[in-house]
């Protein structure tokens, strides 16, 4: 009598779960691959970035003559990745994103991978409506900020309050201009951005991020292509930034001179464009940005 009883309670605990599966196909489909990602720290050793993000050596490693190196992973459109910025308390990372490329130059081995490209989108696929991509990028702008990161401007450049920065930023003459952090952008303004960038700062890293859209697709009620671009480097590498490569050569004495020249024109603007009318946000503050003792 025992086996008929078993038999009987196991075929119901069949039909139990075939119903369970057949009527709940969402929970039986959930499983899925976990996204890739690729972890970055800036001035990791190549050794480094190679082992933790399992780099394939024959074609993530661009060995060039000229004793530049790039590292790189990367992932298809179709399954993008994520890229992890280490930080500290500012870590956070990048989502749908199409790879990253480390630069390591072999002359200056102690700097390791200095600088960092990122490209990817707002959305796993390249299509996205206009708006949504604004939408999305302000919620990513705004991750940022609640991190620590604050918006940077270029010593040149006048300390702008942020609705004023914005509308300065937009203006044909100023397309170098940070664009603020935490500007409310509505999609008449954003459709108006083409190749101005955000830039900012937290702890000694600096984050420069731009994007570029398809300009045939302009209409609001379809979807277009967009392309967001990050570069991520130290406050070292952005005062390098600021002089030619014969005068790198000379750091050391070339940076405080030209440092207080590039002050000297922001002073200028700024007292110009009081006169227009535009307000000096005095209590901006910036990154310290001195040069440090090569790493030769």
């Amino acid at each position: 009598m025992k086996f008929p009883l078993i038999l009987i309670t196991l075929l119901m605990g069949c039909v139990t779960l075939l119903s369970v599966i057949f009527t709940h196909p969402k929970a039986h489909s959930t499983s899925s691959m976990p996204t890739a990602q690729a972890v970055i720290e800036l001035n990791m050793s190549p050794e480094k970035f190679t082992t933790v993000n399992q780099v394939d050596l024959k074609h993530g490693i661009d060995l060039q003559p000229v004793g530049l190196d790039f590292y790189s992973v990367d992932w298809p459109s179709t399954a993008r990745g994520q890229v992890f910025l280490e930080h500290g308390p500012y870590s956070f990372a990048f989502p749908n994103t199409l790879g990253v490329t480390g630069t390591y130059d072999r002359s200056i081995p102690k700097k390791g991978l200095y600088v960092f490209h990122i490209n990817g989108g707002m959305a796993t696929q390249s299509d996205i409506y206009h708006d949504e991509a604004r939408l999305r990028f302000l919620e990513f702008l705004a991750m940022l900020k609640q991190k620590g990161w604050r918006t940077f401007i270029n010593l040149e450049d006048p300390r702008l309050p942020t609705h004023q920065a914005l509308h300065y930023a937009l203006q044909g003459d100023n397309i170098l201009y940070s664009l603020p952090i935490d500007a409310e952008i509505d999609l008449n303004t954003w459709m108006q951005i083409k190749a101005n960038d955000w830039r900012m700062y937290a702890g000694d890293a600096i984050l420069k991020i731009g994007f570029r859209r398809d300009t045939s697709r302009l209409d609001l009620d379809k979807p277009s292509a967009y392309l967001f671009s990050y570069e991520i480097y130290n406050r070292q590498q952005l005062i390098m930034n600021q002089l030619s490569s014969e005068e790198r050569k000379n750091a050391a004495q070339i940076w405080p001179e030209r440092k207080l020249e590039l002050e000297e024109k922001r002073l200028q603007k700024e007292a110009l464009l009081e006169l227009q009318g535009y307000h000096i946000d005095r209590s901006y503050i910036g990154p310290e940005l001195n040069l440090k003792p090569s790493l030769d």
